[in-house]
């Protein structure tokens, strides 16, 4: 009896392997964000962590400015995928306010990624293209994650909703992560427990949601749009 051959894995399309090697490129930019910053992150240092040809980079992305503008977008989308993970993953939990306050900050504020989002949005300071893509995708993000904030929470005894809440959240996160490392551990934890102990009696988790919020019917639409250029 003759051993059956192995089957050998279909080959990628022409659309698939230019998808493969432009996750490459973005994640090294991050990566290069984080660790170089923005004026580190030249093309050609990038190129060499991506382990991918200088041709294959110019396809892709011509300019610094094209490979930056993607990678802002690339890290907006990846924020929001994250955010949503983590208000599922803490459905269980008793305190679900405290255990959704420290893995986001655990899991997206105190992290590289983070750190390359400084970068991003101090350099679009200084680019107006940049500055739009960020703005935009942000925009986008944020329409998203306001009917999931509502979703997953529930106000009383104050006519702001969850969503309101979360905004002035994301901006006490922002400032710490910008400065965490001129801070120490024990203040930056007495920051974020002093958020939760002033926003729980106004604000609590909706019971018996173990599930994700129904997705919009232009979920695609708003999260793959790219702002006008």
């Amino acid at each position: 009896m003759k051993a059956t051959a192995e089957k050998k894995p279909p080959r990628r399309t022409q659309e698939e392997r230019s998808g493969a090697m432009r996750k490459r490129l973005l994640a090294a930019t991050l990566e290069s964000l984080a660790e170089d910053g923005y004026a580190g992150s030249t093309l050609s240092s990038i190129v060499r962590r991506a382990g991918v040809s200088r041709g294959a980079q110019v396809h892709h992305y011509p300019s610094k400015q094209a490979l930056m503008l993607d990678a802002s977008e690339d890290l907006l989308k990846r924020t929001y995928r994250r955010l949503g993970e983590l208000l599922l993953s803490v459905s269980e939990e008793d305190n679900r306010l405290q255990a959704l306050v420290d893995a986001v900050w655990e899991q997206m504020f105190a992290t590289p990624l983070y750190r390359a989002y400084c970068e991003l949005v101090a350099a679009s300071q200084r680019d107006q293209e940049l500055a739009k893509a960020l703005s935009g995708m942000l925009q986008r993000v944020m329409a998203l994650f306001e009917p999931a904030a509502n979703y997953y929470f529930e106000t009383s005894g104050t006519k702001l909703r969850p969503a309101d809440l979360f905004l002035q959240l994301s901006c006490v996160l922002s400032g710490l992560g910008l400065q965490a490392p001129l801070l120490n551990q024990v203040v930056i934890r007495s920051q974020l427990d002093a958020w939760v102990k002033q926003t729980a009696p106004v604000l609590r988790a909706r019971k018996g949601i173990n599930r994700p919020p129904p997705r919009p019917a232009a979920w695609d639409r708003i999260l793959d749009a790219k702002p006008p250029r």
